[in-house]
């Protein structure tokens, strides 16, 4: 376990070679500074030893004070020079800075990245150490270490931290030349769900799915992890209750196919059951209905069984219209046909159907011309009935008080004999 030495404090009096820089996301850049740092310690036998920001510079971390030390360790550092960023800390001056460490610390050597500033206002910088290690009184040497390359941009803890806040884990992961992790104190164990405290000074992922590996003890887990506010990790093959104990979770990339896989899977089988399969059934009868109400054709509507269909799905509204509207076409029917007519019988009409008045009319019809066939008409065609027609002469005379006359007689056998 390396030593932890606080700044303007705590004392270090094995000779040193000093790696300076804030090494909060501790990577691939990094990484090349540390392993030059550890030849040159070794060459020259020195104790390695880094300088720390012990809750970063403000804002979320992407590594807790705790988590760089434990990646430090592999680099055979010995000692860590713990800071804390106040306001006192930021007004020292570049100089008096260094006259600080060394009063503290038994430095012959410092490195740090080309791009490292320190001091008031930034204004120390690699130039600045290169000077005051080049003065023979201050007994001591510099070495910078060339900025490394993601593509054209400079690989720094910002750009790893815009990479997480935009869920690329995978990306970040690159930079880091590790997973993102985070170790934390489970809050609840549920089954195979985890609930984590999440460390509130510690970056998080943007919300989504992620496949990770946690690790518990000595046991390792594959999983996912549901990064919404809270995280909630989903562990493979795990048992068991381990509540207020560590949890690391390596986050291993987005995974949304997982998530969508876990959203179908979390929702409960559905088995239908007989008040379902009933509301099946009064669906697949309304929709029969509703395509018989539809229909043209109007005697389809008539041979519904409207007692068979459940209540709910039969529109007593419609069907209604639809008797009302079949009475008045009937009424408009037999109102024209009346006025067809040119003499109604309102007795023989009354209480009967169309039907038995068209046959009444096909049936006097027929009589009249077989009336007019067997009956040919006199050839000579009577004259008017006087008002005397139908009684004798005698009759008449009596009327008139005169008797009948014998001329009658004999001018009818005169015109006999003339037509023999």
């Amino acid at each position: 376990m390396l030593e932890i030495v606080n700044y303007n404090e705590g004392e270090y009096e094995f000779p040193c070679l000093l790696v300076l820089g804030c090494f909060d996301g501790l990577h691939i850049g990094h990484a090349e500074l540390l392993k030059k740092a550890k030849l040159q310690a070794k060459i020259n036998g020195l104790d390695l030893g880094v300088m720390l920001f012990a809750d970063g510079k403000g804002g979320k971390q992407v590594y807790s004070f705790e988590e760089r030390i434990a990646l430090l360790e592999q680099y055979n550092v010995k000692f860590v020079v713990r800071i804390e960023f106040t306001n006192d800390f930021k007004n020292t001056k570049p100089l008096d800075f260094l006259q600080v460490l060394e009063d503290k610390l038994n430095v012959k050597a410092y490195m740090s990245g080309k791009d490292f500033r320190f001091g008031a206002g930034a204004k120390g910088k690699s130039s600045t150490l290169k000077n005051y290690c080049e003065d023979e009184e201050n007994g001591v040497w510099y070495m910078s270490v060339k900025d490394v390359l993601s593509g054209s941009e400079k690989v720094s803890t910002t750009l790893i931290k815009s990479l997480l806040e935009n869920g690329e884990i995978a990306s970040a992961n690159e930079l880091l030349g590790r997973n993102f992790s985070v170790t934390a104190t489970v809050g609840e164990t549920c089954g195979n769900q985890i609930k984590i405290l999440y460390p509130q000074n510690k970056i998080a992922p943007k919300d989504g799915m992620y496949c990770v590996k946690c690790t518990v003890g000595e046991n390792e887990y594959n999983g996912t992890a549901a990064v919404s506010g809270d995280v909630t990790v989903t562990l493979e093959d795990f048992g068991g209750n381990i509540d207020g104990q560590q949890i690391k979770i390596e986050f291993l990339s987005a995974c949304e196919c997982v998530m969508q896989t876990e959203e179908l899977s979390s929702q409960p089988e559905c088995d239908t059951t007989e008040a379902e399969a009933e509301a099946v059934g009064e669906l697949a009868v309304a929709d029969i209905t509703d395509e018989v109400e539809n229909t043209e054709q109007s005697p389809i509507v008539e041979e519904v069984p409207v007692d068979d269909v459940p209540a709910e799905t039969v529109n007593t509204e419609t069907v209604t219209e639809d008797l009302q509207f079949e009475d008045e076409l009937e009424e408009e029917f037999e109102a024209s046909s009346a006025e067809e007519t040119e003499e109604p019988s309102e007795e023989l009409d009354e209480g009967k159907t169309l039907t038995e008045i068209a046959e009444q009319e096909l049936t006097e019809n027929a009589e009249e011309e077989i009336t007019q066939d067997t009956e040919p008409e006199p050839e000579n065609k009577p004259e008017p009935v006087s008002e005397d027609e139908g009684k004798t002469l005698t009759e008449i005379a009596e009327e008139s008080g005169e008797e009948a006359e014998a001329p009658a007689e004999e001018e009818i056998t005169d015109s006999g004999e003339e037509n023999g």
